[in-house]
C-alpha cells in the first residue's frame, strides 16, 4: 500500500491547535474575491497534514502567481518513528495579488512536487448602498 505523502492542505483566515492537540481552523476558503487587482490579502493560513517516513525531509511551500513567487516557506523536519504525521502551518501576512490568474500552491518534498492547488482570483463587482 502506498501513503500519500500530503493527506490535505487548505487557505483558512486562521488555525492553531489546542491545548488538548485539536486542529481549529476558522474561515476555510477556496479562492479570493476581489473589486480589482492590485490587491492585498491581508492575512491567511496554509494547513496541510503530511505523512513522512523515518529519515530527514527537506520541504518546500510555494504560492505561485503564473511564474511569480508571492510566498515561499521552507524546512527541514527529521523523522524517528516509520511514518509520522505532521500538521504544518503556514501563517501569510499581506499576500500582493498582482493579477486575475489562479494562484498555486505548490508543496515539494525533497524536490519533488507532491502536490499543486490552485486558489481562483474571482473579480467581483462593488455593491452600491442604497439610500
Amino acid at each position: 500500500m502506498q501513503i500519500q505523502p500530503i493527506e490535505y492542505a487548505l487557505f483558512c483566515d486562521y488555525a492553531n491547535v489546542s491545548m488538548d492537540g485539536k486542529l481549529n481552523m476558522s474561515g476555510i476558503f477556496d479562492r479570493i474575491m476581489t473589486e480589482q487587482v492590485p490587491a492585498v490579502h491581508p492575512q491567511m493560513f496554509v494547513v496541510s497534514k503530511l505523512f513522512l517516513p523515518k529519515g530527514k525531509h527537506s520541504i518546500t511551500f510555494t504560492l505561485m502567481q503564473q511564474d511569480k513567487v508571492l510566498a515561499k516557506a521552507q524546512f527541514d523536519k527529521e523523522i524517528e518513528q516509520e511514518l509520522a504525521v505532521h500538521n504544518h502551518f503556514w501563517g501569510i501576512q499581506g499576500l500582493k495579488i498582482e493579477s486575475m490568474d489562479p494562484i498555486e500552491l505548490q508543496v515539494l518534498i525533497e524536490g519533488k512536487q507532491v502536490l499543486v492547488k490552485r486558489l481562483p482570483i474571482v473579480k467581483v463587482e462593488k455593491k452600491e448602498k442604497k439610500a
